[in-house]
């Protein structure tokens, strides 16, 4: 049996479209990562959990989602259209200093303080067009596309809490897994590298108290063996499907800690 867990609505049409075949192993549900408590009781316990972050295909080539500045669409970036709040939305009632801070430590974007100033003295943008116009003149043409691709990710991260949503993720998988099972996870880009490296450093037992301390007070306990540490794409991966050049896979097994 296999349980498809995504916030996405339209995800989880195709999905049950193209996986029609197989539909009484197949378990559908609509939620975050964190949903995997929907699998009860430990007699249910998955052999393996997979968690693929970041966005679609799908969802990046439709203009009226407003997840990419490549085309002009409504400024939503929600994954579930049916809850929450738009970028739009978030942009109007957002102060300078805390659109900054969003840039700054989601999306890495040099000059944080400007580009969120001059986000909020356009408008706020109601599009993705207006929104790439107001970044875009922040930059020099050569820095322009990837200084868009950085804001576009700090504002769809914030619009989808997806930081609390991996974390709500990976704390949910570990708990179902059975002794011995294994835990996956894709990621596209450092902020969520960080938060992976992090989790599984802490649950393998590592200590992660500041280096000078006489003795070690974090409490670490041994949870998973890390068996994948952080594995790139193959050239051939690479050839098949250029978008996979961000990608990294993180894998974890489960040990018994009775």
């Amino acid at each position: 049996m296999v349980v498809g867990i995504d916030q996405d609505p339209v995800a989880l049409v195709r999905a049950a479209r193209r996986c029609e075949p197989w539909h009484d192993r197949l378990h559908i549900v609509h939620g975050a990562f964190a949903a995997l408590d929907v699998l009860g009781p430990r007699d249910l316990a998955p052999d393996a959990v997979l968690l693929d972050l970041g966005t679609s295909r799908a969802q990046i080539e439709d203009p009226a989602r407003g997840f990419s500045y490549l085309s002009d669409g409504p400024l939503d970036m929600r994954m579930d259209t049916t809850s929450g709040h738009s970028v739009a939305d978030l942009l109007r009632f957002t102060p300078v200093e805390e659109l900054a801070s969003w840039l700054r430590e989601l999306g890495d974007v040099p000059h944080a303080r400007r580009v969120a100033r001059a986000i909020v003295k356009a408008g706020p943008p109601v599009t993705t067009g207006a929104l790439a116009a107001a970044v875009e003149r922040q930059f020099p043409p050569r820095l322009a596309m990837k200084s868009l691709s950085c804001v576009f990710q700090a504002l769809r991260m914030v619009a989808n809490d997806e930081c609390r949503a991996l974390e709500g993720g990976l704390d949910a998988s570990l708990r179902a897994l059975r002794p011995g099972g294994r835990m996956a996870v894709l990621t596209y880009h450092s902020g969520e590298e960080r938060m992976v490296r992090g989790f599984l450093r802490r649950q393998s037992g590592q200590c992660t108290c500041p280096q000078g301390l006489p003795v070690c007070s974090c409490g670490s306990i041994r949870r998973v063996v890390v068996v994948e540490r952080g594995r790139r794409p193959r050239q051939g991966e690479l050839d098949a499907n250029p978008r996979a050049r961000s990608a990294r896979l993180w894998a974890a097994e489960r040990v018994d800690v009775q």
